[in-house]
């Protein structure tokens, strides 16, 4: 090996001096709807995709991936019941959603329905209160995106067990617990129905330089999960797929950096993923 070049197996290693531990709830900044149809890439939906007339629960749906994808929900015509550990927040965004659909579909003559409801998708009898509260407004669900989750970079050594369980509770737990519950009202209406399930690059591939083993393993979990519940509950008609996105420029990681801006090697934006 010639002098001052590391072995090929330097290449794979993981930084533990990277070390980002997600903020409490309360500390995240809020997310706003996209301006116009689509956001920047004003895109409207095609008829074919058109999901008026259904009700479509998404957990984390408060700010970031999980807005986005709620109101491109909203734009898809479907009413929607946005679940988050933060309710204040979600309804909040209730109004601004149900603005910015009236004001992209001025001739519109349904206007979908949006509600805000909380839940701590870690615990089961939080998210069967939830689930039973949705129902009373809605009535009827037919569809879910489980966009709760979160990540932490953190060595393995050093991770706290606490952490690594509330990480697991939310990105994992959550999923299942969320999708269980639809899965049975789904069934016991006997109708068919589409759960969307977020998992991420990281579970299937090995991010470097940072540290993040447990969020590795729990995304790999949600992906694994997504393909076994579809393979359960095929026959019911009740399809689940996962989506794995990239990283993502989200509010809680924007920093002064304008080359990001630039139409080539950016990084991606949540509306990229409409």
């Amino acid at each position: 090996m010639p002098p001052g070049v590391p072995p090929k197996r330097s290449y794979s290693r993981t930084d533990a001096a990277v070390r980002v531990e997600y903020p409490e709830h309360h500390e995240l900044p809020a997310s706003k709807p996209l301006i116009g149809q689509g956001g920047q890439f004003s895109k409207p939906t095609l008829a074919s995709l058109s999901l008026e007339g259904k009700m479509i629960v998404i957990t984390g749906g408060a700010r970031g991936l999980g807005l986005v994808m709620g109101q491109g929900i909203v734009y898809s015509g479907a009413d929607l019941a946005i679940v988050d550990l933060n309710k204040d927040e979600a309804q909040s965004q209730v109004g601004q959603l149900t603005d910015a659909f009236k004001r992209e579909n001025p001739n519109s003559q349904k206007i979908p329905r949006v509600t805000a409801h909380y839940a701590d998708v870690a615990d089961q009898d939080s998210v069967t209160k939830c689930i039973a509260e949705i129902l009373s407004i809605h009535h009827k669900i037919d569809g879910l995106v489980t966009s709760a989750g979160f990540t932490e970079n953190f060595d393995a050594i050093h991770y706290p067990i606490e952490r690594m369980r509330k990480l697991w509770g939310v990105n994992v737990d959550g999923t299942y617990l969320f999708a269980v519950a639809v899965a049975k009202h789904l069934m016991e209406r006997e109708a068919p129905g589409s759960i969307v399930v977020i998992g991420s690059m990281s579970g299937a591939i090995v991010n470097v330089p940072q540290p993040q083993a447990p969020y590795n393993a729990a995304k790999a979990a949600v992906r694994h999960l997504a393909a076994s519940l579809a393979v359960e509950w095929a026959h019911a008609g009740i399809r689940v797929n996962c989506i794995s996105p990239g990283y993502m420029l989200t509010a809680l990681y924007v920093i002064p950096r304008p080359s990001i801006q630039l139409e080539t090697n950016r990084q991606q934006n949540a509306e990229d993923l409409e």
